[in-house]
């Protein structure tokens, strides 16, 4: 809850978005208070842009401020479902490599049927951005945290993906249990750092370096299965989805973070798709 300064201020921004004023007489007015204390609250906004005269509010800059108006406490609540989506994710990569470890089917199918969780997560972010209150927020800040929570429900269907290739028989030889378990790791790391970077609005990241880790020990173990030439055709199909979907898992987190950097720092995304990109080294 807003105290003392704080929601004052919150006041002054409500009434110059809503009622359009044209001097600080009508701001004090509407509030109770003196034209001074408005001019005092108002300076450090006005200096930044944020604030201009006549009275608006340059809403691509509203969230520059710290102040937890109703729609910074649905944005928490957002972030809080991006979060637990994040949670549920890793989980879920534990338990889909605990499965392709020991051919384990019937753990596979309870992570096909658990991915529901985060189908119902998806939808309440988009259910809270909808809302009223956060119409003060910038248009692309919507947009991006819809996208961003739509990425991390494919990241489910991935993982989903992965359990029915178990159920359906995919099974992985003892030799190349280091590699998996390294990719498996590779991802999580990924998937973090994604997640990071939106609640952080850190500029600086790791992903493109993990994302060139997971490529290398994609390569490394695809070659190391090619080696021991096997004669079952089956297990070739399905290790290569296994394989497809463990790189667009990357992709995806990835795209978060770019997402992010372009909403933050206003870092354009490449519009090439990542497994396009590669394919032009």
């Amino acid at each position: 809850m807003l105290r003392g300064k704080e929601a004052t201020l919150a006041g002054i921004i409500r009434v110059i978005i809503e009622e359009e004023p044209e001097t600080q007489d009508e701001i004090a007015e509407k509030l109770g208070i003196s034209r001074r204390y408005v001019a005092k609250l108002l300076k450090p906004l006005i200096d930044e842009k944020i604030v201009r005269h006549p009275y608006i509010v340059d809403m691509s800059k509203l969230h520059k401020i710290n102040l937890e108006f109703d729609e910074y406490i649905l944005m928490k609540e957002i972030k809080t479902t991006l979060e637990k989506m994040e949670k549920t994710l890793l989980n879920n990569l534990d338990l889909v490599y605990t499965a392709l470890k020991n051919s384990d089917k019937k753990l596979a199918e309870d992570i096909i049927i658990k991915d529901y969780a985060l189908n119902k997560m998806e939808e309440e972010v988009r259910i809270l951005l909808s809302m009223n209150a956060l119409k003060y927020l910038p248009g692309a800040y919507a947009n991006a945290l819809a996208t961003i929570a739509s990425n991390l429900e494919r990241l489910g269907d991935y993982i989903a993906n992965i359990a029915e290739e178990v159920v359906h028989g995919l099974k992985l030889d003892k030799d190349i249990e280091n590699e998996v378990n390294m990719i498996f790791t590779l991802l999580k790391e990924m998937l973090t750092e994604a997640i990071d970077v939106v609640k952080s609005k850190k500029k600086e990241t790791k992903i493109h370096e993990l994302e060139e880790k997971l490529h290398k020990n994609l390569e490394l173990l695809l070659n190391k299965v090619l080696e021991n030439k096997r004669e079952d055709l089956n297990f070739y199909v399905q290790f290569g989805m296994f394989l497809k979907d463990i790189e667009r898992f990357g992709d995806r987190c990835v795209n978060i973070v770019d997402i992010a950097l372009e909403l933050y720092h206003n870092i354009p995304r490449n519009p090439i798709p990542e497994r396009l990109k590669r394919g032009m080294l």
